[in-house]
């Protein structure tokens, strides 16, 4: 067991619990768990409601180095410029832990028998989930008691979970699309999960071939692995699917029809935040499935479009999307300015740019922060990347703006599955978009750098990124940390 719970007091109502992301057991149990004893969990923390004044480790702001027991640290130099130093105990039965901490097994084998639930009101904080930070620093996001009750009613009602039906486990379930959509639904509905431990495209088409599961929920990057394999091997996924589900990510549209053609099950693409606790917006199971459409508000959701000044525009036209509802956060932890700019007039402002049709469908145009500006235009990145997708030999492509003296260059990160020069890339690009859309530099990349869920970490491909959870240090002779 990876758990250890860290107490700043020894009264029993002030605890946290501490897990390392690489999963067992404890994951699947902790996280309900903590929500039905009246706990509030969190990929990093499980407390009670009276740890106001405890340290959440995403919150940290203090630079610090977290060591083997065998490095060598400078302290002098991590004092002279106020960096905290922490060694990592050995292992085994008898080492050395931190202090006022409990192993998780040990604190298991002492727990009585004995379980009672701990009513909670609609209101109070049930967990506290981090953004995956693709544009910005990640922020914390306050989650309730009615925000998760929202969302399982919304789910159920439109994918009417049975105890019947098997859910394939592949997502991280402490990301909210995994611990919300596949983890939590299926334990409020009596469904099986099939946990796959370690994801590789062999283990995940390797269980669905064996355990039958009844819904794949997962992401575009899977089921395009998924499609390779079968295209590949030349079979098909077992008939029980009835449905697929892709969210966290756009999916590709010349993906959707592919796959559905190779495996034949039907892929619904949906939308949703770690605001709303995942999917918001789902294409219906039963009706219309529109191709790059993120489908319609789920039950207990309003969505709409709106201009900068808040007014809702007319169908067709581009603005950002905003929703409301039960299922969506009270605010940000600890950033009141950040959860007054993302909020008006009770409507949140998701940052994603879009449109909805004459239908009631939304689409998703782009993030809100990545339109690119070149010369008084606005360019829509995801455009631009779709152009290149339809390129047979582009695997992957990501788009950003870059400052480039006065001017703003449109940039592409592309990744390959054989030969392709730039040239021919940017000769793809005119025929389909105007002149000043296309690209005026190709990169080739071997991986482009993404978070847990698919999404590409676009910061990280700007020339001035910096980690700041890295601490450099400079060579400069005297020792000194940066």
């Amino acid at each position: 067991m990876k758990w250890k719970i860290f107490s700043r007091k020894k009264r029993k109502e002030q605890w946290r619990l501490i897990f390392q992301p690489d999963g067992d057991m404890a994951d699947v149990m902790a996280l309900p768990g903590a929500v039905v004893e009246g706990q509030i969990a969190g990929r990093y923390l499980l407390a009670s409601g009276g740890t106001a004044g405890t340290v959440i480790i995403q919150g940290v702001r203090r630079k610090g180095i977290l060591a083997g027991v065998d490095v060598a640290i400078d302290h002098q130099a991590a004092s002279e410029h106020d960096v905290d130093v922490a060694y990592q105990p050995r292992g085994g039965r008898a080492s050395l832990r931190p202090a006022e901490t409990v192993n998780f097994e040990e604190m298991m084998l002492n727990a009585s028998d004995k379980f009672v639930s701990t009513p909670t009101d609609p209101e109070d904080l049930a967990c506290l989930l981090y953004t995956s930070g693709t544009t910005g620093r990640p922020k914390g996001v306050r989650l309730t008691v009615k925000n998760f009750l929202c969302e399982q009613q919304a789910t159920q009602k439109l994918l009417e979970i049975t105890p019947q039906d098997k859910i394939i486990g592949v997502l991280p379930f402490f990301h909210v699309f995994g611990l919300s959509n596949v983890l939590l639904i299926g334990l409020a509905h009596g469904a099986s999960i099939v946990l796959i431990p370690q994801y590789s495209p062999g283990n995940l088409l390797k269980a669905i071939i064996e355990h039958h599961p009844t819904l794949v929920i997962a992401i575009p990057t899977m089921f395009g692995h998924l499609l390779m394999l079968l295209e590949r091997k030349k079979v098909r996924l077992p008939q029980n699917i009835r449905l697929c589900v892709s969210g966290a990510a756009p999916l590709p549209k010349e993906m959707i029809g592919a796959f559905e053609t190779c495996s034949g099950a039907r892929v619904l693409e949906g939308y949703g935040l770690t605001e709303t606790v995942a999917a918001c917006c789902v294409n219906p199971p039963d009706g219309v499935c529109k191709a790059g459409s993120i489908g319609l508000p789920l039950s207990g959701f309003e969505m709409k479009i709106v201009d900068a000044d808040g007014k809702e525009l007319p169908a067709e036209e581009v603005g950002e999307i905003a929703v409301r509802g039960e299922g969506v956060t009270p605010g940000y932890y600890n950033l009141p300015q950040d959860t007054e700019e993302a909020f008006r007039d009770g409507w949140f402002l998701t940052g994603d740019t879009g449109y909805k049709d004459q239908d009631g469908y939304f689409f998703v145009t782009d993030r809100k922060k990545e339109i690119i500006i070149k010369g008084g235009l606005n360019i829509s990145p995801r455009e631009v990347e779709d152009v290149l997708l339809s390129h047979p030999v582009v695997k992957e492509a990501a788009v950003i703006g870059r400052k480039k003296g006065e001017r703003e260059e449109i940039v592409a990160f592309v990744t390959t599955r054989g030969e392709v020069s730039a040239k021919e890339l940017v000769s793809h690009c005119k025929q389909a978009l105007s002149s000043f859309k296309v690209p005026d530099e190709i990169c080739f990349m071997e991986t482009l750098p993404m978070s847990v869920t698919g999404k590409v970490l676009k910061k990280e491909l700007t020339g001035d990124y910096q980690d700041e959870r890295r601490i450099e240090r400079k060579e400069t002779g005297s020792g000194s940390i940066d």
